[in-house]
């Protein structure tokens, strides 16, 4: 808040003394209060009516055994232990047919516990009583006995397994034992009766299919039985072949033997006939075998014996050789015409197994015909011998499985696919109320309410909030200021973060900080990067005005990247913005004992960063050197503005190397010396130099805004 007459800015910060004194003053009242609320609250759960659960635990698995399984159970034991499997199974059991079975087995209904009527009406009936909302009607008993039921059943998956827990609460821990064990006992009865239903159902629908399934298996080998007999697709043998396929296979064997007799015969006839062409007797079976034959050539014999032994005393000439060798010729000759007449017999058989090949031949192109119409007829009566497969397999099929069906009916052997692992017993400690967990959980709570309530009620009234006060003089000026080029950001520096006491100085007064805002407009206005502050003089007794300081702050609450950097002995500035006295600075840096993140410090009260002048000196040779001129570059890649605050001289030097200067005087824009130093700054400057007028205040100031 600014002071017409002493421009006063007030400001504040978290006193964390005084809200801890708040709590430490409260705790006493605290304490007894939590206590007197723990104990009355223990008193009161004594009075809330107990409440018991029981548990019951069901074990999800197949109930039929390797013997009596269905040949397609294994995908419906898969199905019934999946995950989605057994949570279907929880839903059944929370299912409202089995709570108004269970209900009414164990006479729920005459119990107040399920029965009795609500003592306030339900937020929409209060609604509906006052015309906010449409009257709903009131539930029947039963209706109300099955809701409260449901609310006290607890049903649920354990994790990872196939186990149902089954849990009842009640005021009377034995009506819960008795109700969960119900309810699983009426789970594992709904499951036998709905096998038992399924079964029945499957035995009636088997046969319906299986009288259907007869008469369709009846037409469909009769009509194969009659297409045979139409087309006589008469079949035998041991491959069971059509009959017009063995006749061709008859004669084909037939055309085979009478081809072999042929080669046969002409291959004999053929031998003999060169025999006799040469002379020579054929040795051939036939010509050996023949009886006639056999005894010519005995006469032969004999007769050459004959001639043989007369020759020893008779000469060729004698009429008894003659005789001899003449009965010899005609031996020979009958020999010949009996071997012509082995030949033409050969010839014989040749031709005639000739003429029954080409009647083979014959027979054997008819047959071909045959068989293929055949053929024909037969793709056909494959076609209705499968459809009549198919019928009669599926028959068998069914029939089995009605006798499966029908044996499981009649010997009443239908299992649960489930099994109760665990009965619920009654139980001994009530699960509701926990006394001292609730006690010690509300007492808890309660406590850090009350230290939320007492720490906001300590922010809100200020007492926790600690005031700092800046006196500033009234008066100010504004000269134009310098445009200067954009230069290439940089990654951002880190910075630190120290608190400290401020330094001999003195802030701006309300008039000098509108003023000091303009200055900033057009220092972004002009993208001025690097920005000279200085002053004309300063006096001892009441420090220098930290203008460069509040130039920095309003920057950076603009959103600027800000630095600053202290060039002034005193180092006020560095101080100002909570840096410790006697820190390593931009001598250190320049010097190169340091870097920049142990010289970059950043503000206590906003977001600028400062770099003190450090232990070591800087004068003007620095100011001007050219590793002053490259910390400068190095920095510009970085922040938006950088300002330097120096003193008179060392203004001068680095006046030439900024984008705009401020000049900071203490007198009246007319007074000499101010008006001096003016045009001296306009003389050395390469930009444009703005005057600031910031007259000494009546009393010390503490910090800048």
């Amino acid at each position: 808040m600014a002071d017409g007459r002493f421009g006063q800015i007030d400001d504040v910060e978290l006193d964390m003394r005084a809200l801890l004194g708040a709590l430490l003053r409260a705790l006493p009242l605290l304490l007894i209060f939590s206590l007197l609320f723990a104990a009355a609250l223990y008193i009161g759960l004594n009075f809330v009516t107990p409440r018991y659960t029981a548990s019951a635990r069901i074990l999800i698995e197949s109930g039929e055994s390797d013997i009596t399984r269905a040949g397609s159970g294994t995908e419906e034991v898969r199905a019934l232990l999946d995950s989605e499997g057994i949570a279907s199974q929880v839903e059944l059991i929370n299912s409202r047919d089995l709570a108004t079975t269970v209900v009414n087995a164990l006479g729920l209904s005459s119990l107040k516990e399920f029965n009795k009527p609500r003592f306030l009406p339900s937020f929409d009936q209060m609604l509906a009583g006052i015309g906010l909302g449409r009257p709903t009607p009131q539930p029947s008993a039963e209706d109300r006995v099955l809701q409260r039921f449901a609310e006290r059943l607890d049903v649920f998956s354990v994790d990872k397994t196939r186990v149902i827990n089954v849990g009842f609460s009640s005021v009377d821990p034995q009506l819960a034992a008795q109700v969960a064990n119900a309810a699983a006992e009426e789970y594992l009865a709904l499951e036998r009766e709905a096998r038992r239903s399924t079964n029945a159902d499957a035995t009636r629908w088997l046969e319906s299919q299986i009288a259907d399934l007869r008469t369709k298996v009846t037409d469909a080998e009769a009509k194969v039985e009659a297409f045979r007999t139409e087309r006589g697709l008469f079949s035998g043998g041991q491959n069971n072949t059509s009959l017009a396929q063995q006749k061709l296979n008859d004669l084909n064997a037939e055309l085979a033997r009478l081809v072999a007799a042929r080669s046969a015969a002409e291959a004999k006839a053929e031998t003999v006939r060169k025999s006799l062409a040469s002379g020579a007797t054929p040795d051939v079976p036939d010509v050996r075998d023949s009886q006639l034959i056999q005894r010519l050539r005995e006469q032969q014999v004999a007769l050459r014996a004959q001639i043989a032994q007369l020759s020893a005393t008779l000469l060729s000439g004698h009429p008894r050789i003659k005789e001899l060798n003449a009965q010899l010729g005609d031996l020979d000759g009958q020999v010949r015409r009996e071997v012509t007449r082995i030949l033409q017999s050969l010839e014989g058989e040749a031709a005639t197994a000739r003429a029954r090949e080409a009647d083979i031949g014959r027979d054997i192109a008819n047959a071909k015909t045959a068989t293929g119409q055949t053929n024909d007829a037969e793709v056909q009566l494959r076609a209705l011998e499968r459809e009549a497969t198919a019928q009669r397999d599926l028959l068998e099929t069914y029939l089995r499985r009605y006798r499966e069906a029908s044996s499981r009916q009649d010997g009443n052997y239908l299992p649960a696919d489930a099994r109760i692992i665990s009965r619920a017993a009654v139980p001994l400690e009530p699960t509701f109320p926990k006394k001292l967990p609730l006690t010690i959980a509300a007492t808890v709570a309660l406590l850090l309410l009350v230290i939320a309530f007492i720490l906001v009620r300590e922010l809100t009234s200020g007492r926790a909030l600690r005031r700092i006060t800046v006196v500033e003089p009234p008066t100010a000026r504004l000269a134009p200021a310098l445009e200067s080029p954009p230069i290439v950001e940089a990654p951002p520096i880190a910075a630190q973060l120290l608190t400290s006491e401020p330094a001999l100085a003195r802030g701006l007064s309300a008039e000098a900080q509108d003023a000091l805002n303009a200055i900033a407009d057009r220092i972004v206005d002009a993208k001025a990067r690097r920005v000279l502050v200085s002053t004309t003089d300063a006096d001892p007794a009441i420090g220098r005005p930290l203008a460069a300081v509040s130039l920095a702050r309003t920057l950076a609450r603009r959103g600027h990247r800000v630095l600053l950097i202290d060039l002034y002995p005193d180092e006020a500035d560095s101080q100002a913005m909570a840096v410790e006295a006697r820190r390593p600075g931009l001598a250190e840096l320049y010097a190169g004992d340091a870097s920049f993140d142990a010289v970059i410090f950043r503000d206590r009260r906003s977001r600028a960063h400062v770099i003190p002048r450090g232990l070591a000196a800087f004068g003007a040779d620095e100011a001007v050197a050219e590793r002053f001129a490259e910390i400068l570059d190095a920095l510009d890649q970085t922040y938006d503005q950088i300002l330097l605050d120096a003193g008179p001289d060392l203004a001068e030097r680095l006046a030439p190397k900024t984008g705009a200067t401020i000049l900071v005087g203490e007198g009246d824009d007319k007074d000499p010396a101010t008006a001096e130093a003016y045009e001296a700054m306009k003389q050395a400057a390469s930009g444009e130099v703005m005057l600031l007028i910031a007259a000494a205040p009546a009393k010390r100031e503490v910090e800048p805004a």
